[in-house]
């Protein structure tokens, strides 16, 4: 990561490894969770307050190879960055 595919098969094989980014929010938070826990397990990160701006900063600069995964996960990958960044803003007045 970054992915650089080469050929088709290369851009296939990249949006399915990253196809939980567009995914139901369930499905996303399932995987997302996990690799935050294994991450601070592994001593990458420090705490899981780490992972939120990570993964801010992935999903903003992550794109989408196939045009099926442009069609049928890119507006979801585009809700969960949102649900993210209100997370981090917290709750409103």
């Amino acid at each position: 990561i970054p992915q650089k595919p080469n050929n088709h098969l290369e851009e296939i094989l990249c949006d399915a490894d990253l196809d939980y980014l567009g995914r139901s929010k369930a499905e996303f938070e399932k995987i997302s969770d996990s690799l935050a826990k294994e991450l601070v397990e592994y001593k990458f990160l420090k705490s899981i307050n780490e992972w939120d701006p990570i993964q801010v900063n992935f999903l903003e600069s992550h794109r989408y190879f196939t045009e099926t995964s442009k069609k049928e996960r890119r507006s979801g990958k585009i809700e969960r960055l949102r649900e993210i960044h209100d997370r981090i803003a917290g709750p409103t007045a």
